[in-house]
């Protein structure tokens, strides 16, 4: 068992050191490789340079090739996406097995369970960051969509093409919107098909807004029709929308602070009596029997947190 445990520490402790070394470095090391991009052709007597897309997962090379062609790599990529982030994916990686890594350090002290605890835990932080990034960039394009189709229904009556109006309004707003909208108006002009442009956005923008936005642009590019005044109904519609989700965030404010407050009145109270009698906790954590009854108790915590975020959380 000692052993498996020092073999743990010691690939911990390696892995700490490439990803501090590479996050710490991240900026550096891609301001180099765009310098050396852009010089390469001069240094090679004006050799063309390329417009392939960099699907390179990291610029580790051993890592690069363990992450190659694995359908979890391209799950996270579209998570990546979808929240906005620059990080790729063998940084993600790095960066959940650097936090892995603190947490079985930190679960020594509990055993085996607290280890093996502490490492999901701690290693799932940074998916949980962008998950939470995810829906914070979604809510934001909802909320600019409608103003968004208002400036498409402008543009096009005043006589643009639908691609010249993305183009319009991709400059126009702000991000994500406007950058999600560029995009698409970029992909298109560089050859790719103005109905494969649309459902990329979709994907990366997961929402009902979105989906019925796509939906009516590819239908009206297919059977016809008045597409100004297609997407004027629309925009009415996810006003509305809009303004339900507010109802009813304003309805359900009350059980999710409720769950904040909850789940923080245990820790408190932990650190209260902590401070006024240091000794009366201490076999929490000097005897076994105490330090798993500690990670029961944050087990508990985090659980009732979930469950309690679930009772107030409604989509529509």
């Amino acid at each position: 068992m000692m052993v498996l445990v020092l073999l743990a520490v010691f690939a911990g402790t390696m892995l700490l050191i490439v990803a501090a070394y590479v996050l710490v470095n991240r900026r550096r090391l891609a301001a180099g490789d765009a310098l050396r991009d852009r010089l390469a052709p001069a240094l090679a007597g004006g050799a063309s340079a390329t417009i392939l897309k960099d699907d390179k997962s990291s610029d580790i090379a051993a890592l690069d090739r363990l992450l190659a062609g694995k359908g979890l790599t391209a799950a996270l990529s579209q998570q990546l996406q979808r929240a906005g982030s620059r990080m790729s994916v063998g940084e993600f990686v790095l960066l959940s097995a650097l936090c892995g890594s603190l947490g079985l350090l930190f679960g020594r002290r509990v055993g085996v369970l607290g280890m093996l605890f502490f490492t999901i835990v701690l290693g799932a932080l940074p998916y949980f960051n962008l998950k939470r990034k995810q829906a914070s960039r979604l809510k934001a394009f909802q909320t600019q969509l409608p103003e968004a189709i208002d400036m498409l229904v402008n543009a096009l009556k005043s006589g643009y093409s639908l691609q010249a109006a993305i183009k319009f309004a991709g400059d126009e707003m702000p991000t994500p919107l406007g950058l999600e909208f560029t995009r698409v108006y970029d992909e298109q002009r560089l050859g790719m098909e103005m109905r494969n442009a649309l459902v990329g956005l979709q994907e990366r923008m997961d929402t009902l807004d979105c989906k019925m936005f796509v939906t009516a642009l590819l239908l009206q590019r297919e059977t016809g029709g008045n597409l100004a005044e297609v997407l004027g109904t629309l925009a009415v519609l996810m006003r509305e929308r809009v303004g339900l989700r507010g109802h009813i965030e304003t309805l359900t404010a009350e059980p999710k602070l409720s769950a904040i407050v909850l789940s923080l009145l245990p820790a408190l109270l932990f650190l209260g009596v902590l401070m006024l009698n240091r000794d009366y906790l201490s076999p929490l954590w000097t005897t076994p029997i105490g330090r798993l009854l500690l990670l029961y108790a944050v087990m508990s915590m985090m659980f009732g947190y979930i469950v309690l975020r679930k009772i107030g959380n409604i989509n529509i």
